[in-house]
């Protein structure tokens, strides 16, 4: 595909990885570009830190249809860019930081959304609004041993995650269990900073909380009320919302799902082993047809209203994916917003229109923005 100069660019910016060709998710970049031809747009993948700021130029890559392979070249900045980096650590974040600051500040660029902060400034956002209070377990900073044993006094079961984690890495489910000669002891059951499953058991707050420091480190964590989010066969679940701007610049609701953890998981994120089925098919199963149906409608009813309440005090967001927890007693919650969500759901599901409108609001959404800055 030979690129004309008269098309405009739409920029993904990623995180550079140390490979042959240095990022994830190319196929659905590869969608991406074949989406944006339809649109009008050239679409190429670039890491900020590849940036000749005295050039105004940035060393690309762009997908070549017609050879079916990807190639390099040097583009001018982009007057569109659809931010998909993921930082790892804060070092890794601070690699890019500057760049990503300095685009953010050029006038004739435009970003599809800003990526939201950790989970901690996100529920601070939504508490901002009293309709969405009885949806928000409680959660606060984890702040350190004194604070972890009174909230265990208090009750028999806690969530730790950490406070910038994704796919369910670092989350642990912590309980205090009483043995069978009428002791005690404490349970840590979830999964490690690389999603590998932890199981550990400690007869003492103490020895538990020297183990919790050397886990958890330095990083931000976030302590929270633990819900009973099991499905009738003991597996853990949540229902998966991805809500995206339209080529109208309006949100809409693109595809839900159900996630459905391994056995003895205390999380449904794929990435740690889970399965996606049709939420409507699996939620009947569950609580039968007219609970299903009162459940829907009010899942839908957040979907629609979490995006209005983050704009208002965050700024402009193209698309997010809000996992909302569903107890035994059938009550609903908010549990987590990710500004750069996934779209394995779908495929997994084999949900093809879902899919599809999932990588192609972007793409329409791009277009609104450009012809609203022309026009």
């Amino acid at each position: 595909m030979r690129r004309s100069p008269q098309r405009p660019l739409l920029g993904i910016m990623v995180t550079e990885l140390n490979r042959e060709l240095p990022f994830a998710s190319a196929d659905f970049y590869q969608s991406l570009t074949l989406h944006g031809a339809d649109e009008g747009l050239d679409v190429f993948v670039f890491s900020p830190n590849r940036i000749d700021w005295q050039q105004g130029l940035v060393r690309g890559y762009h997908y070549e249809s017609e050879r079916k392979e990807w190639g390099m070249k040097l583009f001018p900045l982009p007057p569109l860019i659809y931010d998909r980096c993921f930082f790892s650590s804060q070092r890794s974040y601070q690699q890019y930081r500057y760049h990503v600051s300095r685009l953010r500040k050029t006038p004739h660029i435009r970003f599809l959304g800003y990526g939201l902060s950790g989970k901690w400034e996100v529920g601070q956002i939504l508490q901002k609004d009293s309709a969405l209070h009885s949806y928000l377990p409680e959660t606060s900073l984890l702040t350190g041993r004194s604070q972890l044993k009174a909230w265990l006094r208090d009750r028999n079961d806690v969530f730790l995650k950490p406070q910038g984690g994704s796919q369910g890495r670092g989350a642990l489910h912590l309980q205090h269990l009483r043995t069978a000669e009428g002791g005690s002891m404490l349970q840590i059951k979830g999964r490690d900073a690389n999603n590998r499953s932890i199981g550990q058991q400690f007869n003492g707050f103490d020895a538990c909380w020297s183990w919790l420091r050397r886990v958890v480190g330095s990083r931000p964590y976030l302590i929270q009320e633990y819900l009973s989010l099991q499905s009738s066969q003991g597996m853990a679940y949540d229902v998966r919302s991805l809500v995206q701007k339209n080529g109208q610049g309006q949100w809409e609701i693109s595809g839900m799902a159900a996630r459905i953890g391994k056995p003895g998981s205390i999380t449904s994120n794929l990435h740690g082993g889970g399965t996606a089925e049709d939420v409507s098919t699996f939620l009947t199963k569950e609580f039968g047809a007219f609970k299903t149906e009162e459940l829907i409608d009010t899942l839908t009813k957040l979907s629609s209203r979490v995006p209005l309440v983050l704009e208002t005090y965050h700024g402009r967001l193209a698309e997010l994916g809000i996992d909302f927890g569903i107890d035994t007693q059938g009550r609903i919650w908010i549990l987590e917003v990710n500004s750069k969500p996934g779209r394995t759901i779908f495929a997994r599901m084999h949900n093809n229109k879902a899919r599809t409108k999932s990588i192609a609001n972007p793409i329409h959404y791009a277009g609104f923005l450009l012809h609203k800055k022309l026009s």
